[in-house]
């Protein structure tokens, strides 16, 4: 598995599904942003790091409900999209972030702590991990 696009969003069985990336949610695009030049300044490649602003997300989110690529569909967690789509409108900003390391993830979530994220989880190979 490699790290996602903006225009290559991995899926499985035509459900979003990221494996080995986090995403993130900000409170806003210009905290988002931040995050992404910290992650950049405490040694995550700028290639591992995709930003999604408010309207972006909310767009994405919105398109693949209208075709048959359910890439926010996410199956039973369906909560999640419906939680996405809430901080969308109300202006958070996404970060996703490729660490499939045990080691990689915790460097991330070390540097976006102090960033107090809305929330942030991992897609494992089976599992959806809440890390923040």
């Amino acid at each position: 598995m490699d790290k996602m696009s903006k225009g290559e969003m991995p899926t499985s069985f035509g459900v979003f599904s990221p494996r080995g990336h986090i995403m993130i949610a900000f409170e806003s695009n210009a905290v988002a942003q931040k995050a992404r030049q910290t992650l950049i300044d405490g040694g995550v490649s700028a290639d591992r790091i995709t930003y999604y602003g408010s309207a972006e997300a909310l767009s994405q989110i919105e398109g693949s409900r209208e075709t048959d690529n359910k890439i926010f569909q996410l199956g039973q967690e369906e909560e999640k999209v419906k939680r996405y789509t809430e901080l969308a409108k109300n202006g958070a900003g996404f970060v996703v972030v490729y660490a499939p390391s045990d080691d990689e993830t915790k460097q991330v979530m070390d540097l976006i702590h102090p960033l107090k994220p809305k929330f942030a989880e991992k897609y494992n190979l089976l599992t959806l991990e809440e890390l923040a």
